[in-house]
């Protein structure tokens, strides 16, 4: 059996205390830029020395995530000569010690079952599927009396919470059974005060403690809570001076469409939308020309990244029909966002957490107003509720919004391992 000698990472603070914490089943909530990677390899390192034939795995939500989130840090960071043999299209390392690390995804629940694991580490766990935890992973430490180290950032009240209340009950503590830590990304000295201060102006409020103060919010109710009528409603009349900025979504029944400007000042006016039930592409390109065809070449169109792909109703692609139709700005991402992204982007432009407001909607705008008002969460899910078709006219607000101005936002100690 070959020795594995010991290498130095720097921790800051609130990353050592967790790594020297001796409980079984460890769970950290923690806000953006804590250093949650550089923790992961540096328990993934540690589990990794001493006695050989021991299994070490890294879960991430999916397979691709783990190869980007962890292959490449922990590959730069086990020292060669530990090295006995790796696999990349599995993602495992093998070293000369006998341990095995490898590197899996919880969308594949079937590879992760009957295994006998010494050591897991489950990254990113508020997106894991909320049965993985009791189903499959916890059974594969039962007969090693393996040991688990998880963390992720909020996701309203989910599973991830659950396991992080276990370990905030004073007996699982005391036993060192289950532990927990919260950690705010605004209380560390180390983050820069400037990043701070964009994000309070980029995020809504829900989104900044959630990300900044690893805050576990309640999804339940509306979905854009930052929508006030007696503050962003009036009237905000179209400019023919200003560019034309066109939201779109491609749901046939109802086509929705929302018109909107960016004024001088950095506000965004919405002054206008089209809503056809029942209706299907070129019906809407049709109406942006009756409107507004003195001002075609100012119009950029921003559409659902969906409409690439799916056909109209006349065969071609729904981008191609407004291509037909002379819209040549179609400005799109090849992936759709995120819809938490989306919707944290929307809620944030009308009412930041600095109390800033940027987003307005005139009067006349009556579906999209009661979009904002009507679309809602399942109950007790992060999950919008698209039973109502409430949704539609957002969705298409959701879209240039987020692709043009949705924003995302220490002394080290010595840890020898």
């Amino acid at each position: 059996m070959f020795a594995i000698p010991k290498i130095h990472i720097k921790l800051h603070s609130g990353q050592a205390e967790v790594f020297r914490n001796p409980s079984r089943f460890r769970v950290v909530c923690a806000g953006r830029r804590f250093g949650k990677t550089t923790l992961a390899r540096a328990e993934i390192l540690r589990a990794a020395r001493g006695k050989g034939n021991k299994l070490i795995w890294y879960v991430a939500p999916t397979f691709a995530m783990a190869r980007e989130l962890m292959w490449d840090e922990l590959l730069s960071n086990i020292p060669a000569a530990w090295v006995k043999k790796t696999h990349e299209s599995r993602l495992e390392i093998r070293l000369i010690n006998g341990v095995k690390i490898q590197l899996k995804g919880a969308d594949r629940p079937d590879t992760l079952r009957g295994r006998g694991v010494d050591f897991l580490v489950l990254d990113e766990f508020q997106d894991f599927r909320p049965n993985v935890w009791g189903e499959v992973l916890y059974p594969t430490l039962t007969t090693t009396k393996g040991k688990a180290f998880i963390i992720g950032t909020p996701k309203s009240f989910n599973h991830f919470y659950q396991l992080w209340r276990n370990g905030q009950i004073a007996r699982n503590r005391r036993d060192f059974k289950w532990f927990s830590w919260q950690f705010k990304t605004i209380t560390s000295p180390f983050f820069p005060p400037s990043e701070i201060a964009a994000a309070r102006k980029n995020l809504d409020p829900r989104t900044f403690r959630q990300e900044f103060e690893a805050s576990f919010e309640s999804m339940s109710g509306r979905v854009y809570y930052a929508f006030d009528r007696n503050a962003n409603v009036g009237k905000y009349p179209f400019n023919p001076r200003l560019p034309i900025i066109v939201g779109q979504d491609f749901n046939v029944d109802p086509m929705s469409s929302v018109i909107m400007q960016q004024q001088p000042n950095g506000e965004v006016w919405i002054v206008d939308e089209i809503y056809f039930p029942g209706s299907n592409t070129a019906e809407v390109a049709d109406e942006l020309d009756r409107r507004y065809f003195k001002y075609k070449k100012s119009i950029s169109i921003y559409p659902d990244p969906a409409g690439a792909n799916r056909a109209s109703s006349r065969g071609e692609n729904d981008l191609d029909v407004f291509r037909e139709k002379g819209y040549r700005k179609l400005i799109y991402p090849k992936k759709h966002p995120l819809v938490a992204d989306r919707v944290a982007a929307v809620n944030s432009m009308f009412r930041s957490a600095d109390g800033t407001v940027r987003l307005f909607v005139d009067e006349k705008c009556r579906h999209l107003i009661e979009s904002m008002e009507q679309t809602i969460y399942k109950p007790g899910t992060p999950i919008v509720d698209k039973s109502q078709g409430a949704e539609h006219m957002a969705d298409a607000l959701g879209y240039p919004i987020h692709y043009i101005y949705g924003k995302r936002y220490s002394v080290p100690v010595g840890i020898s391992i």
